[in-house]
């Protein structure tokens, strides 16, 4: 089953998190989960700019 990271916070105690086939650091977690708040409704990446 396909997660969204957006709706899983980062477990406290937690080195590592394996979610959708990747694995997972907690900075990995935080960058990855920065980057999926900035996609468009067709699935692309937005720029800061139009922001």
């Amino acid at each position: 089953m396909i997660r969204n990271i957006l709706d899983i916070d980062f477990p406290s105690g937690v080195k590592h998190l394996y979610m959708n086939g990747r694995r997972y650091t907690k900075k990995d977690f935080l960058k990855a989960r920065a980057l999926e708040k900035r996609r468009g409704k067709k699935g692309r990446f937005i720029s800061l700019n139009k922001l």
